[in-house]
C-alpha cells in the first residue's frame, strides 16, 4: 500500500460521533424500503407452501386459481413427484390485482400430497429405529479434532466436570420481511429487493432465471434487517420475477410473518456432552466433547468448540442432525454464540471447582495476548468499571425471593474485508459524488462512506453525496461476516485520494507549487505549512473545467485488518419464586480496529447485545413433536424483548487505528447470552446448561440444586 493512502494521523472526522445521514429520511418516513415500492400497474404475489413437515407432491391443479377474479399469473414451483421437506416449503404461486384476491386465488390451488415420515427434533432423528427420511442419512458425521494427549490431560486433573450443554433454534425475525418487487422491460429485469447483497442478488436472479447478469438491475436503498438471512433472491424472489414475466406487469411479493418464520433461515441448535479437567491451581488440562445440532432439512450446524480458552489436550467429535424444518442460514456471528455458551458455562463450573474468581480463572487460561486477542486487558478494565469486586460467591444468600448475580464471558470474531471498488466524481461547482455497490443494512454504511470521503477531501460530510445500494455501481460484496466496512472503506479512501490528487494537479499551477505540496483541509486547498496560500474548495473546483474529475479505485492491503476480541459483563436479578430473570446491566468491551464513526460503532454493539438478550431470555422456535409444524410462527407467541426488558448497556470501544478498519457488526452479540446465564448461576447457585432461560427452566434448575445438584 502506498503511504499516500494511509489513514490520517490526526483525523478531523474519523473516530468522532457523527449522526446518520439517512436519519431524517427514516424518522420522517421518506425512506423507501422494498415494502414501500409501488410501481405503475403493480400486482401482488402470494405463495402456496407445504402444510406438512414431509410429503410427496402428487399433483398440483392451477385451473381454479387461473379463473379467479383479478388473477394475472399462476405457476407451479414444485413438480409432481417432488418431495417437500418442511412446513413452508414452496409449492406454487399466484399474482392478482390486489393482495386479497391473490390470497383468495392461492387458496384455490389444489395440491395433493402423500404424507411421509418426518422428524420434529434431533432426538427423533437420532433414534436407532428412526426411518430413513433424508437420502444420505439422517445424520452426517463431521471431521474429528484432536490435539495433545487426552488421557494424560485427565490424569493430571484434580477436578473433572462432565455435563451436557445446549442452545436452541431461533429465527432472524427481520422487521421488514423478505421480499421483492420485480418489473420487466423486455428481457431486462429490475428488482427492488430487501437484501444484504445487492450485487450478489443480481447474480442470483441471473442464475435462477437463466438470463445474463447484465440484464438484471437490483436496488436496495433501505432494508429492514437481515442478520445473515438476506443474501439471495431465494425462492420468493425467483417466483416474483417469473410471475411478473408471465403477467407482463410489475409484481410485489413480500412474505408474511408466518412465512418469515418457516422459510427464511434460522440459527442452528447446538448440544455438546463435555468432559473437562482442571488442576488444583486452576489450569485447564483436558477437554473431550461430543457435539451435535440441527440446521434443519439437510443443513449443517457448525460451531467452534472449545471456545477461546487454552485446553492443551482436547478432542471433539461432531455430527449434524437433520430434521424436517426450514434450513439454517448465517445468523449474526454464525456458530459463535453457541460455541461461546457451551464453553463459558463450563468455565464457571470449573472455576467454582477450584474456588477461583471466574475472571482470574479465565485470564489464567487465555491464549497469548495479541492485537486481536486483548481479553486479559478487557477482563481487567471491565472488572474495574463493572464493580466486579462486589460480586458474591455462587448463590446469593440475601433474604427474600429476589437474588442478584454477575456473570462474565469473552468472544472473538474475524471482520476482515477485501475486493470492493469505488468511483468518485468531482465537478467544477464543487460537487462530490462517491459511488460503491455496497448496501446499508441499518448499520450506517451510507454515513461512513461519506465520512471517509469527506475526511480525505478535507470537507464537511454534508458536501459529499454517497451513492450505494445499486447493482449498477462499482463492485462490492455482501454485508456479512462483518466485512462491509473493512471492504468498502479502503476502496473509498483510495478512490478519494486519487480524486483529491487529480484536483491538486489542477490547482497547483495557480498556487505556484507542485501538487505534492498541497493539503486539503477545512474546506480549503492550500500549500502545506502556509494555510494563507490557498483557495476555498469551491474556488479550487472552478479550475477543473467542463470535464469533471472522474476516478476509479479499489481496496488495497494495509487499510483494513482482521480479528477482534471482546469481553462482556452482565448483572441479572432472578425471582426464585417465579423463575423470571431480569437483566439489569451489561458492559461490553470491544475492539474493531480504526473506528470510522464512533456513534454507529456503538450502535452496532448496542444492537448486538439486545439481540443476544433475546437469544438468552425470550426467543425459541417451537415445533410440534407430532406434526412437525411450528406452533409459534407469529409475533405474539414468538417472544422478543420489549423496551422495558432492555437493561442499562455500557459500551467501551478500543480504537486501534494502527490495525486499519475491522468489522464490528457481529462480535458484540456473541458473549452476552453466556454472561447472562453465568449471572443467573451466580444469583441462584443453580447451573442452567441450556438456553433459553425461560422461567420454568430456571425453577427446575433451582429445584434440582436444592435436591443435591448434578455432578
Amino acid at each position: 500500500m502506498a503511504d499516500k493512502y494511509s489513514w490520517p494521523e490526526k483525523p478531523a472526522l474519523l473516530g468522532t460521533s457523527i449522526t446518520r445521514l439517512d436519519g431524517p429520511e427514516k424518522v420522517t418516513g421518506r425512506a423507501r424500503y422494498t415494502y414501500d415500492i409501488n410501481r405503475p400497474g403493480m400486482i401482488y404475489g402470494k405463495m402456496v407452501r407445504s402444510p406438512y413437515a414431509h410429503a410427496r407432491v402428487v399433483s398440483i391443479d392451477l385451473a381454479a386459481a387461473e379463473k379467479a377474479p383479478g388473477v394475472k399469473s399462476v405457476l407451479a414451483y414444485a413438480q409432481p413427484g417432488a418431495q417437500v421437506m418442511y412446513q413452508g416449503d414452496p409449492v406454487a404461486a399466484v399474482a392478482a390485482d390486489t393482495e386479497e384476491r391473490a390470497l383468495d386465488a392461492a387458496r384455490l390451488i389444489r395440491v395433493r400430497y402423500e404424507v411421509l415420515p418426518h422428524f420434529a427434533n434431533v432426538e427423533q432423528a437420532m433414534a436407532p429405529d428412526a426411518p430413513a427420511v433424508f437420502p444420505n442419512g439422517n445424520t452426517r458425521q463431521g471431521a474429528a479434532e484432536e490435539t495433545g494427549d487426552i488421557a494424560a490431560g485427565f490424569a493430571n486433573a484434580a477436578h473433572i466436570v462432565e455435563a451436557t450443554y445446549s442452545t436452541h433454534v431461533i429465527g432472524h425475525v427481520c422487521l421488514e420481511t423478505h421480499g421483492t418487487v420485480c418489473e420487466w422491460d423486455g428481457d431486462k429485469l429490475t428488482a427492488w429487493i430487501s437484501t444484504q447483497a445487492v450485487i450478489q442478488s443480481a447474480q442470483g436472479f441471473a442464475q435462477g432465471l437463466g438470463i445474463p447478469q447484465a440484464n438484471v438491475h437490483t436496488i436496495t436503498q433501505y432494508m429492514g434487517g437481515g442478520f445473515g438471512s438476506k443474501f439471495a433472491p431465494d425462492a420468493q424472489g425467483i417466483i416474483c420475477a417469473k410471475l411478473a414475466r408471465l403477467a407482463k406487469l410489475p409484481v410485489k411479493l413480500m412474505l408474511d410473518r408466518k412465512e418469515e418464520h418457516l422459510d427464511t433461515g434460522n440459527r442452528p441448535s447446538a448440544t455438546a456432552h463435555i468432559r473437562a479437567g482442571v488442576t488444583a491451581d486452576g489450569l485447564l488440562t483436558a477437554f473431550d466433547g461430543q457435539s451435535w445440532g440441527t440446521g434443519g432439512a439437510g443443513a449443517p450446524s457448525g460451531f467452534p468448540l472449545p471456545y477461546i480458552y487454552n485446553f492443551p489436550n482436547r478432542k471433539r467429535t461432531h455430527k449434524d442432525v437433520f430434521i424436517n424444518a426450514g434450513q439454517q442460514r448465517a445468523m449474526r456471528a454464525p456458530g459463535h454464540p453457541q460455541g461461546c455458551f457451551l464453553t463459558e458455562i463450563l468455565m464457571d463450573e470449573l472455576a467454582d471447582r477450584v474456588k477461583m474468581d471466574p475472571v482470574a480463572f479465565r485470564v489464567k487460561n487465555l491464549p497469548p495476548a495479541a492485537p486481536n486477542a486483548m481479553w486479559a486487558e478487557y477482563f481487567a478494565r471491565g472488572a474495574r468499571a463493572f464493580g466486579w469486586d462486589k460480586r458474591h460467591p455462587t448463590g446469593d444468600q440475601t433474604p427474600g425471593p429476589i437474588k442478584t448475580g454477575m456473570g462474565v464471558s469473552a468472544h472473538r470474531w474475524g471482520g476482515a474485508g477485501r475486493g470492493s471498488k469505488a468511483h468518485m466524481d468531482i465537478t467544477s461547482d464543487g460537487g462530490v459524488v462517491i459511488k460503491c455497490g455496497t448496501q446499508d443494512i441499518g448499520t450506517g454504511t451510507r454515513t461512513i462512506v461519506a465520512i471517509v470521503a469527506a475526511e480525505t477531501l478535507g470537507l464537511p460530510i454534508a458536501m459529499v453525496k454517497p451513492e450505494i445500494g445499486d447493482s449498477n455501481l462499482p463492485f462490492s460484496g455482501g454485508s456479512g461476516g462483518s466485512t462491509t466496512a473493512a471492504s468498502a472503506m479502503p476502496a473509498i479512501r483510495v478512490t478519494s485520494v486519487m480524486a483529491r490528487d487529480a484536483l491538486f494537479a489542477k490547482v497547483a499551477p495557480t498556487l505556484g507549487t507542485a501538487a505534492g505540496n498541497l493539503v486539503a483541509e477545512g474546506g480549503r486547498i492550500f500549500v502545506k505549512g502556509t494555510p494563507s496560500k490557498g483557495l476555498s474548495w469551491k474556488d479550487a473546483c472552478k479550475l477543473i473545467g467542463t470535464e469533471p474529475i472522474s476516478v476509479d479505485g479499489q481496496w488495497e492491503e494495509g487499510l483494513s485488518g482482521s480479528g477482534t476480541s471482546g469481553v462482556q459483563f452482565a448483572e441479572a436479578s432472578v425471582d426464585v419464586e417465579t423463575g423470571i430473570v431480569r437483566v439489569t446491566r451489561i458492559l461490553a468491551l470491544q475492539d474493531c480496529g480504526l473506528i470510522v464513526d464512533k456513534l454507529t460503532a456503538e450502535s452496532q454493539a448496542y444492537g448486538g447485545v439486545i439481540a443476544a438478550i433475546n437469544f438468552a431470555l425470550f426467543e425459541d422456535r417451537i415445533l410440534d413433536r407430532v406434526t412437525g409444524q411450528m406452533v409459534n410462527p407469529n409475533m405474539e407467541m414468538y417472544l422478543l424483548a420489549g423496551m422495558s426488558d432492555v437493561p442499562k448497556i455500557d459500551i467501551m470501544l478500543n480504537n486501534m487505528p494502527e490495525r486499519g478498519v475491522i468489522g464490528i457488526g457481529e462480535p458484540p452479540t456473541v458473549s452476552t447470552a453466556s454472561a447472562i446465564a453465568n449471572a443467573v448461576r451466580n444469583a441462584t447457585g443453580a447451573t442452567i446448561r441450556s438456553l433459553p432461560l425461560h422461567p420454568h427452566k430456571v425453577l427446575a434448575a433451582i429445584e434440582q440444586e436444592k435436591a443435591g445438584g448434578t455432578n
